[in-house]
């Protein structure tokens, strides 16, 4: 089969459209050139400009998806520059995404980071489909879980990962724990302080706030390791980070932690779920 959007139609689900694109091309390399897919894809070109503090890229486009060209904010590291890419490709390819009236689509760093594709707002609906997308696209779970050589989930693939596929470590880190089939979330913090958290729906509830603390019991609190330096995963108490009902569902919980610059840390926690009754 030949990639064109003609073999696209009908297919109006992120993930889906992603998977579509990937069953077309099945020897696509894990680093594929978003340039060369993009142009046959129907997007005319892809420029850096000077964009405001507001916008992270933007998608320009004939009214009826004829034709559409992007601009990703000059600065944007390579990797970086790929997600954004894949988002605005994503706007331009589902069939529900259209700009509100007399505009285009001109999307904030901070909508890069959306991940509710459930939400009421339509226009962070969108946003956060073609993050979905992106990320199905540029990392596809079976593609991750093909490429995975340790035994237990561990930030060093993470790491490792991310260079291989060619997109920025906290992307990889999102997409990583979606694909392993494993209870794994996500916890991204700065000097101490919670930013973002990527829980999938198995692992349970959290128990501390965005722009909250890190626990104090944590493994990450006070860690002192230089920027990239990893610790081995460590049982902690599941106390540590759960409430009640979320300590009730698991047996062990294990903490790993990635520090890096400016004072940005990940995360990894793993749960082990009892067995239900």
């Amino acid at each position: 089969m030949t990639l064109s959007r003609i073999e696209l139609d009908g297919v109006g689900s992120p993930s889906a459209l992603a998977q579509r694109i990937h069953e077309l091309e099945p020897d696509l390399p894990l680093d594929f050139s978003m340039e060369v897919l993009c142009r046959r894809l129907d997007i005319e070109s892809i420029e850096e400009l000077p964009v405001s503090s507001i916008a992270a890229a933007m998608l320009l486009m004939h009214p009826d998806k004829a034709w559409g060209s992007i601009v990703v904010a000059q600065g944007t590291s390579p990797r970086r520059r790929r997600f954004s890419i894949g988002h605005e490709l994503g706007h331009f390819l589902l069939p529900s995404h259209r700009p509100f009236e007399g505009t285009q689509f001109a999307c904030s760093h901070a909508d890069l980071r959306l991940e509710n594709t459930g939400e009421a707002n339509r226009a962070r609906k969108m946003e956060a489909e073609a993050n979905r997308f992106a990320a199905r696209l540029l990392m596809p779970p079976q593609r991750i879980r093909g490429n995975h050589k340790c035994r237990q989930p561990d930030l060093a693939e993470v790491v490792r990962l991310s260079q291989e596929f060619n997109v920025s470590k906290a992307a990889m880190a999102r997409s990583y724990v979606d694909a392993l089939r494993e209870c794994l979330a996500l916890v991204v913090v700065r000097d101490g302080w919670i930013e973002q958290a990527h829980r999938p729906n198995d692992f349970p509830w959290i128990n501390h706030n965005i722009r909250g603390p890190i626990p104090r019991d944590s493994i990450a609190h006070d860690h002192g390791l230089s920027p990239g330096q990893i610790t081995e995963m460590e049982e902690c108490e599941p106390e540590t980070w759960l409430g009640p009902a979320g300590v009730r569902k698991v047996e062990a919980l294990s903490e790993q932690v990635l520090a890096q610059t400016d004072g940005w840390a990940m995360i990894l926690l793993h749960a082990e779920l009892a067995e239900q009754e």
